[in-house]
């Protein structure tokens, strides 16, 4: 039985290192060390981590990539509403009629959803991409869970380090609070008839 421990550690966002340890029993270690988009594999007389899996290997390993597949989408669509209701929420301060007032939810809403979306199905891809390959072996499988948890680091953020979405999700708040809530004054021209006499003393 094959036991798998990754291990994710993140410097930055988008600069992602992770190291992922085969461990099979009885017979010498196969480490798998993976620094951003680079694989370098450090061999060893592993044959059973290295051969063709029989078909319920290969059922076991596309299962382990689409669990791993829907648990950052869950993530992701998490972040959304999450976001939407702090959205929503800007409605009861805002100084705005309703109409307009919706009408800028909306938009900040429709910015997010298109910000996460190709993240959604960059994972997707993913997954479906492993589901149809024809052999897979435990690396093949790291190297996709790998590019998953990849997506979930820069969208969500590790280690005190925001993410691509909880930056978006700030700003459309502080461009919606802007137009909702700050009221800007016209200045009011003089009333006519008063000539010279009507300007405003400092």
């Amino acid at each position: 039985m094959i036991t798998t421990i990754v291990t994710f550690l993140s410097t930055r966002i988008v600069s992602v290192i992770i190291t992922t340890v085969v461990v099979v029993a009885a017979v010498p270690t196969l480490i798998v060390a993976i620094h951003g988009n680079t694989i370098t594999i450090t061999s060893g007389p592993v044959a059973s981590a290295s051969r063709t899996n029989g078909d319920n290997e290969h059922a076991r390993l596309v299962l382990e990539v689409k669990a791993a597949t829907d648990n950052v989408v869950v993530k992701l669509n998490d972040e959304e509403a999450s976001c939407d209701s702090q959205i929503a929420q800007l409605a009861a301060v805002s100084r705005l009629s309703g109409t307009a007032t919706q009408a800028a939810i909306d938009k900040g809403k429709g910015e997010f959803h298109n910000s996460e979306l190709p993240l959604l199905n960059e994972v997707k891809a993913d997954e479906d991409e492993f589901d149809h390959l024809t052999t897979v072996t435990s690396e093949t499988e790291q190297t996709f869970l790998v590019r998953i948890s990849t997506v979930q680091v820069t969208a969500l953020g590790e280690d005190g380090h925001s993410g691509t979405l909880v930056t978006v999700c700030q700003t459309i708040l502080v461009e919606i609070r802007t137009i909702v809530v700050t009221v800007v004054i016209q200045p009011q021209p003089p009333k006519g008839g008063e000539g010279d006499d009507a300007k405003v003393k400092v």
